[in-house]
């Protein structure tokens, strides 16, 4: 695929029984090798296009580190702030059994509704803050370089199976 600059993967994923979904299947049924390939596209990135920003020259020591409270958040709701261009409004499970809401200007790189259901990192002991009159208890980590040119911004999702409120050390 050299030219298109794409990289296949193929991951197996589970075909269920005979019309059944795999919530009601046991889990020997899940373990039965009934699998389907799936072939997944990746954009792979061309390294020279890709410009980052210098690292900090100041350090800051461990203790003030810490202080930050780096938790997995799960995203119940998503969606745009009214009159925003660049808003996101996430309602997330952050595991304290009370909802978080995080604001976040990344509207130009994600659609709200692709975002609900995913499993992402919030630094979650930040001074409430409020953006266009709503609150925001916190910030989604996203990584930022600047690619041919134009700024490219990219949530850390992380797998689905880590629970919300895990700390991040």
């Amino acid at each position: 695929m050299g030219d298109n600059m794409l990289n296949e993967k193929q991951f197996p994923t589970m075909k269920p029984l005979g019309g059944q979904t795999l919530e009601n299947q046991t889990s020997d049924e899940l373990t039965d090798n009934n699998c389907d390939t799936v072939t997944t596209v990746f954009n792979k990135l061309d390294l020279s296009k890709v410009k980052i920003e210098p690292l900090f020259e100041d350090t800051v020591d461990f203790e003030t580190f810490s202080k930050s409270d780096f938790r997995v958040v799960k995203v119940l709701n998503c969606e745009e702030v009214p009159k925003s261009k660049k808003l996101l409004k996430f309602t997330l499970d952050d595991g304290s059994e009370e909802e978080r809401t995080i604001l976040s200007g990344i509207k130009e790189y994600y659609d709200a509704e692709d975002l609900i259901g995913k499993t992402l990192v919030a630094i979650t002991n930040l001074p409430e803050r409020k953006m266009m009159g709503l609150p925001s208890q916190g910030m989604v980590i996203s990584a930022v370089c600047e690619y041919d040119g134009e700024e490219k911004l990219d949530l850390l999702i992380l797998d689905d199976n880590i629970p919300a409120g895990a700390k991040l050390f």
